[in-house]
């Protein structure tokens, strides 16, 4: 038998407390040690002497231990209002073993799995842009102009989506805008479907005649380099024997008819094994010149009409996958903020924010997995390999995989109720009593914060408005994410370019220094700043002044990085008298023959260690296939012997690493703010207009960040390019950038909105006193003072 042991709880007056049974002056007492089932007292349980109604007394305590029916009162009386809407399921189907899955944590697993596929979309629609573009012949401008439409469907969503979803089943709301986004996003993939793998608007057709990718390989190749025209004497569209080659009567190019949509010549007769005839005599000729898609009137219309259709389908899944988006983050950041204790809510942010950032990589991982296999997945084998330019990624597989799980993952979102179930109180050792000496050390908000019940209404609409608007403070931070959020998407988005350019590293290389030197080192701050202020629990003054400070240290940073980059090498063949000119070519004599397309873009590197524009401009007029690549020779630019290889020469610069350090280390000084400026933002705010806020911002990110953000830096890094690709008399794209000039401006834009951001956070450092984060918080006078008065609900109470 167990020794007799002090139970702290025995006496009958606790027994009282903690059943609920006391007067006035006890039930006072009793508002700080309230459990988590007491949150209402038993309507009409004693009377004024402390006795039940039905004039019986509670039983005595006997041997340390309470009476079970004075224990089951605790359980017994919980808020109707909190248990209303608790259990999980989808419509009748609410099994009670599904009723374990209702908590913050199951949620917050289906959430953030939610947050990475939603993430790794984005991220994946960027990385087969140039895939989609070399296939439907679609411009960068274009697809910039395209990809603002998620934003135009988080503008048109965020206000009216947020204020009914908001106060309605917000896990049903974030499952239908799942939804929403899963079947754009298989719409994004239906061009595949219904133009088949776009072989007839990607350029590889002359004159109606199709040709597989190894022969348009080959007739790409030998285009590039250097045909002396003079050879040929063009008239009524046929070559001519005018010109002898290399002072041998017998080695000349035989007359042949050649129309003048035709795609190829015919096999010269009568020649010898030289290689450079060989070559000439398999390039596509078109009306005595080297021959392009744009000959082709009929083929130029065909491409047309379906980029046009491309483009509408692009545009449409795009809008509704902005809306869809913009209502799985602002109703479910308040939704967990609701389901959780007060000090908890940092660390859940930090989870949910963290966890978020792995989406963007993943869809990086899956684009790259999707391009290495080809377009016509799995009913064609090209005979070419992924190494290969003319090679097309089945980019459509993605968005597909991403719409498909996202179904998947709706249907447990949907199960979730409307408000989550309270948390079981907590047990003592003392046979399951709950004491109040063990109350007082548990935190004081592990209820879920209580939603409004009432169905909204679009006259209510116009009043929470105003109460936001007249919010000083959600307006600074309104104001402060804009300007936070506009140059770090827009560095992101050209930070590949950039990067490439700069330091002269392939698309792969470029795209996984992004992912590694920004969007792990955000989540690995993220994570560290959610910890800190679980544990440390700064004051809402603190956690503003560290988003200014994060901010002055990012535009310091980015000055910092003004200085840091590479020299473009020695380039030869760009128009230095109209730099910047749509395909300029500076003609030298040795190439004055040579006849090279304008708006060619293709590099190689001397063994003088000098980079040419593309063959044709060094006048290379041999080519030869090696183990390593394709070896040009017989180049009449270059010197004796001087034989070059495709693209850029090695920079002589060892800048790249010093950048990387330098950018993630204040990369990781910004991203700690995020917690708390989410924080800041919903603790400014009454509880009901929460999801309100967030979509005000969202709304205001949308309009003045996301949507300008392409257009401001586009047109700086456009304004920096020195080479533009000529798309049958129109520029294209930019292939060759100035190094320092797309330094300058590109950190230099983004160190003056930092700035900007800066400023507008010291407001918000002034005005922040007056924010409560946690619920033990005391304020200082004056901030009490600036305080509104709470408006009381009316009393229920009737007289007995």
């Amino acid at each position: 038998m167990e020794p007799y042991t002090f139970n702290p709880c025995k006496s009958l007056k606790t027994a009282k407390e903690m059943a609920g049974l006391t007067n006035g002056a006890e039930s006072a007492d009793m508002d700080d040690v309230r459990t988590p089932l007491q949150a209402k007292s038993p309507p009409a349980a004693t009377n004024g002497n402390g006795h039940h109604t039905n004039g019986h007394r509670p039983k005595s305590v006997a041997n340390g231990n309470i009476d079970g029916e004075a224990n089951n009162k605790v359980v017994k009386y919980m808020d109707a209002d909190i248990m209303d809407g608790t259990d999980c399921g989808i419509w009748s189907f609410r099994p009670g073993w599904l009723q374990a899955f209702a908590n913050k944590k199951a949620f917050l697993i289906v959430f953030c799995l939610t947050s990475v596929l939603q993430g790794m979309y984005y991220t994946y629609f960027v990385s087969v842009l140039t895939t989609i573009e070399k296939l439907f012949q679609i411009q960068s401008k274009t697809t910039g102009i395209i990809m603002s439409a998620t934003e135009i469907g988080q503008i048109g969503g965020a206000l009216l989506l947020t204020y009914y979803g908001g106060q309605g089943h917000r896990p049903k709301w974030i499952a239908c805008g799942m939804l929403v986004f899963a079947a754009a996003s298989i719409l994004c993939s239906t061009p595949h479907f219904l133009f088949g793998n776009g072989e007839d608007v990607s350029g590889n057709v002359f004159g109606g005649e199709q040709l597989n990718a190894s022969t348009y390989k080959m007739r790409e190749l030998n285009a590039r380099l250097c045909h002396d025209m003079s050879l040929y004497n063009v008239k009524n569209n046929s070559l001519s024997p005018v010109k002898k080659l290399k002072g041998e009567p017998s080695k000349m190019v035989a007359p042949r008819d050649i129309p003048s949509t035709s795609s190829d010549v015919k096999p010269v007769e009568n020649l010898t094994d030289d290689r450079s005839l060989e070559l000439v005599s398999k390039t596509p000729f078109y009306k005595g010149r080297i021959a392009s898609r744009c000959d082709s009137p009929d083929n130029t219309a065909y491409q047309n009409r379906i980029r046009h259709a491309v483009l509408s389908v692009f545009f449409v899944s795009l809008l509704f996958i902005g809306i869809g988006a913009t209502a799985v983050y602002t109703l479910g950041i308040p939704y967990i903020d609701d389901n959780v204790a007060t000090r908890e809510s940092p660390l859940y942010f930090g989870i949910t924010i963290g966890v978020r950032i792995f989406g963007p990589v993943f869809g990086f991982l899956l684009g790259s997995f999707c391009t290495s296999i080809y377009v016509n997945f799995p009913f064609a084998n090209p005979g070419i390999t992924s190494d290969d330019p003319q090679w097309i990624g089945a980019w459509w597989l993605g968005v597909f995989i991403v719409g498909a799980a996202l179904i998947l993952t709706s249907f447990p979102m949907m199960g979730f109720p409307r408000n989550l179930p309270p948390q079981a109180p907590p047990r003592s050792k003392n046979n399951g009593v709950v004491c109040p000496k063990h109350l007082r050390h548990q935190p004081p908000a592990i209820l879920p914060k209580k939603t409004s019940n009432k169905k909204p209404s679009l006259k209510d609409f116009p009043a929470a408005m105003r109460r936001l608007l007249k919010n000083d403070i959600l307006l600074y931070r309104t104001a402060s994410s804009v300007l936070h959020i506009l140059p770090i998407a827009g560095l992101y988005t050209f930070l590949p370019k950039y990067l490439e350019s700069q330091f002269l590293l392939s698309q792969p290389m470029a795209n996984m220094i992004s992912g590694m030197a920004g969007i792990l080192v955000m989540g690995a701050g993220i994570f560290a700043s959610g910890s800190f202020m679980r544990h440390f629990k700064p004051s809402a003054r603190f956690v503003a002044k560290w988003i200014a400070a994060s901010a002055l240290a990012y535009s310091v940073g980015m000055v910092i990085l003004m200085w840091l980059g590479c020299s473009l090498t020695d380039f030869v063949g760009l128009d230095d008298v109209n730099p910047g000119r749509p395909g300029g070519l500076a003609v030298q004599a040795c190439n004055a023959t040579c006849e090279c397309r304008l708006g060619e873009f293709a590099p190689i590197c001397a063994t003088d260690g000098k980079t040419y524009l593309s063959p044709c401009v060094a006048g290379c007029t041999k080519v030869r296939e090696e183990e390593k690549g394709y070896t040009y020779l017989d180049c009449q630019c270059l010197g004796e012997g001087v034989t070059a290889k495709n693209g850029f020469c090695d920079l002589q610069c060892d800048n790249l690493t010093w950048y990387i350090v330098i950018f993630s280390f204040f990369v990781l000084i910004h991203s700690t703010s995020e917690v708390g400026s989410m924080l800041l933002t919903l603790r400014c705010v009454d509880p009901q207009d929460k999801a309100m806020a967030l979509g005000l911002i969202s709304f205001a990110i949308g309009l003045f960040g996301n949507v300008p953000c392409p257009v401001i830096y586009g047109a700086v890094v456009d304004s920096t390019c020195l080479f533009w690709e000529d798309n049958c008399g129109e520029p294209g794209a930019c292939r060759l950038y100035d190094p320092v000039k797309f330094r300058m401006l590109f950190h230099g834009l983004t160190a003056i909105i930092m700035l900007g951001a800066f400023f507008v956070d010291a407001l918000v450092c002034y005005k922040a006193s007056s924010v409560r984060f946690h619920d033990d918080e005391v304020l200082p006078e004056e901030a009490k003072a600036a305080l509104p008065l709470p408006t009381l609900p009316p009393s229920n109470e009737s007289a007995v």
